[in-house]
């Protein structure tokens, strides 16, 4: 397996459209790290860059501290998963998956080998005599994998490789691709635009948006200190709660949102970093699990802001409750406990844990 190293890599395509904008990232020996961000942020157009199917228009491609800017993709030693699979029809599991080999002229028992072994690893043995119209979409994506596995690349790359499967099957396939990742300790860079995804395979994220690298870092240093408000936006289901309001400074320092709805007193602990931002806009954002209801079991509110609020709806998911109001004309999430056993009124006291608000600089939108 290899290191990948891109430094300021950018991707223009003219006339000022630019989709990636410089670019620097360090992809360790074995790590698994996924791209990820909303349609259009660059990210399949980084891994493409990556492959060798999109020319670098400025910055430098490093595989194993070789520049491969000039290099063809069929010598850069990588092998690819896309999106819709790109199985021949017309050709069984077996041929699809040594495919690569035979272009490549291994000998005939090297290609029994290696396609026994892949087919070993992710349960297809049975059906290497069937064509793909004879598959699920699940055993399809297998063969793709299978295909990618016998090359033995150097890295790994995925372009979105469970958009098309239902809800249970890309579950699944997560499981299996993060176990096949540690069964072959393979360098793998994995492009999605669902951060569920993201979340749960990665060893570390690259956010991005329009082009840009927002933050690379861990899944969970993701969640707990995202550097600005579109990381915080887009880490976390059902996603953070955003509202603008101004610092002052009284006896303590306040909190008061535009329209008023919520004016809370900053813990002490906050008091020193947003000690310069008295007088001045921010954003505070507030993720839906820190929204209690006032009468829940086993929650003290003493260090809580509390506010009345009119339910707008109700959404019971089993396990948990989405409760949805308005502060300020604002839509609110909140993600309650099945454990909490309290009906519901239209009108009703809920309390914000303040220990977990986030505060943001109004303009740059960095994280104060």
């Amino acid at each position: 397996m290899a290191n990948v190293t891109l430094k300021n890599i950018c991707k223009d395509y003219g006339k000022g459209n630019r989709a990636v904008t410089d670019v620097t990232i360090e992809i360790k020996n074995k790590e698994f790290v996924v791209l990820v961000g909303p349609s259009g942020c660059g990210k399949s157009t980084t891994l493409r860059m990556i492959a060798g199917l999109e020319e670098i228009s400025s910055g430098e491609l490093f595989i194993d501290e070789k520049v491969m800017n000039s290099i063809p993709p069929k010598d850069r030693d990588i092998a690819m998963v896309f999106q819709n699979y790109a199985l021949y029809p017309h050709m069984s599991v077996f041929d699809n998956i040594s495919f690569g080999l035979k272009i490549r002229k291994f000998s005939k028992e090297e290609i029994i080998k290696r396609v026994s072994e892949a087919a070993k690893i992710l349960g297809l043995e049975e059906y290497l005599k069937r064509k793909p119209k004879e598959l699920s979409g699940g055993q399809r994506q297998r063969v793709a994998l299978g295909r990618a596995i016998v090359r033995q690349p150097k890295v790994f790359l995925f372009d979105e490789p469970l958009s098309n499967l239902d809800a249970k099957l890309r579950v699944q396939m997560r499981t299996e691709i993060s176990k096949l990742h540690k069964k072959l300790e393979a360098t793998i860079v994995y492009v999605t635009h669902d951060q569920v995804e993201a979340m749960t395979m990665g060893d570390r994220i690259v956010v991005m948006n329009k082009g840009v690298v927002q933050q690379v870092a861990p899944p969970i240093e993701l969640y707990q200190k995202p550097v600005n408000k579109f990381v915080a936006g887009f880490i976390g289901s059902p996603a953070m709660n955003f509202i603008q309001g101004t610092i002052l400074k009284n006896e303590k320092l306040l909190f008061k949102s535009d329209k008023g709805s919520l004016v809370y007193e900053i813990p002490s602990a906050d008091e020193s970093r947003l000690s310069n931002y008295a007088g001045k806009k921010a954003w505070i954002g507030i993720r839906p699990e820190d929204i209690y209801h006032s009468s829940a079991n086993n929650v003290d509110t003493t260090n809580f802001a509390k506010i009345n609020i009119k339910i707008d709806l109700v959404e019971p998911m089993g396990n948990e409750t989405f409760i949805y109001f308005s502060l300020d004309d604002i839509l609110i999430t909140a993600r309650i406990s099945a454990r909490d056993n309290s009906s519901f009124q239209t009108n009703s006291a809920f309390a914000v844990d303040l220990s977990k608000v986030f505060y943001f600089d109004s303009e740059s939108e960095i994280r104060i």
